[in-house]
């Protein structure tokens, strides 16, 4: 077999016979959205593809949503309490399972730790054959939640499994993956991963409607809320601390969020107002480093007089340059 990249011509044959299936085959197939959810409210993007070819990291905004070698589109949900209740992973277009795998544990990659999962990173998952070489694969579904087999006809929309903490995973998330002929392609642009030019354009994959839902945002926010002391990452995790209502007699009132992509230099600024609209909480503070998950919080100690009940506003700000990020939610301060 001849080595490609040793002879341009070839190489340059090669890829121009690879970008024209790739446009043959863009025309014929939309994908619909993979995920049983509203992007931006209850699912976001963690991490786009990687198209940086080297040891970088550059996603399809030129911005850093990713990491090096990522191979496909992440979907968070919210926390572990999201995942036990259940979210549906959802053919992304009429297909035949090709393969399936179910009975891998939903436990944290960092507890369970790389060996144990060698071979197996995808976890739970469905691949599925859509016709010319494109293939769809979904990754990290909840164990003992595959519905459908090998062999099998799907629909778009049809349900596959649930989202789940299996594989070469760290977070609650569906991995999902576009291939044709055998190459990993970003579906916002139609480019093979590592190839793409920056910022990404060209055809993408998605039907319009699921393209404007998923508009790219750099940093986000995935969770906020108001808890009655400083909130422990296992915690934030697992759901606990995002309660619609509180005592009055709360000894601390402290607001929390998290998000993904954080950089160093963003500023955070969380706020906190009580029923007259007066600040309990305005912290301000610089990201000291990049994180791919950052949580912050900020708070204040119950005062003599107490907290006022009523309801109460808390906010999350992330600006970055001339960019920003934010979220907001309301709670209820009641009698004790």
């Amino acid at each position: 077999m001849p080595d490609w990249g040793k002879h341009p011509i070839n190489a340059a044959i090669l890829s121009a016979c690879l970008w024209l299936a790739l446009a043959r085959a863009a025309a014929a197939l939309e994908l619909g959205l993979p995920i049983r959810c509203t992007p931006g409210v209850d699912c976001w993007i963690a991490h786009h593809v990687d198209q940086d070819p080297g040891p970088g990291v550059r996603d399809v905004a030129c911005g850093r949503l990713a990491y090096d070698g990522h191979d496909g589109i992440d979907f968070a949900i919210a926390d572990l309490s999201a995942m036990a209740e259940g979210v549906e992973v959802l053919a992304a277009a009429d297909g035949i399972v090709l393969a399936t795998r179910d009975g891998e544990p939903d436990d944290p990659v960092e507890r369970r730790g790389r060996e144990a999962v060698a071979g197996r990173e995808c976890g739970n998952g469905v691949l599925l054959d859509h016709g010319q070489g494109r293939q769809t694969q979904y990754c990290h579904l909840r164990r003992g939640s595959v519905r459908v087999a090998r062999g099998q006809e799907v629909r778009t929309g049809q349900p596959l499994g649930l989202v789940g903490l299996s594989g070469l995973s760290s977070f609650p998330h569906l991995h999902f993956e576009l291939r044709v002929a055998g190459r990993s392609i970003d579906p916002f642009t139609g480019a093979v991963v590592g190839e793409g030019t920056c910022p990404g354009s060209g055809p993408g994959w998605w039907k319009p409607e699921v393209a404007a839902a998923l508009a790219y945002r750099a940093v986000p926010l995935t969770g906020l809320g108001v808890a009655m002391r400083a909130p422990e990452r296992a915690e934030l995790d697992r759901g606990e601390h995002r309660t619609a209502a509180l005592p009055a007699d709360a000894p601390a009132l402290v607001v929390w969020a998290r998000g993904f992509g954080l950089a160093k230099g963003d500023r955070w600024r969380l706020r906190l107002l009580d029923p007259s609209g007066r600040p309990v909480v305005d912290h301000e503070a610089e990201q000291d480093r990049d994180q791919a998950l950052a949580i912050r919080w900020a708070g204040r100690r119950r005062p003599e007089a107490g907290w006022p009940t009523g309801t109460w506003r808390a906010s999350v700000e992330v600006r970055r340059g001339e960019q920003s990020f934010a979220r907001e939610r309301t709670l209820e301060l009641v009698p004790p």
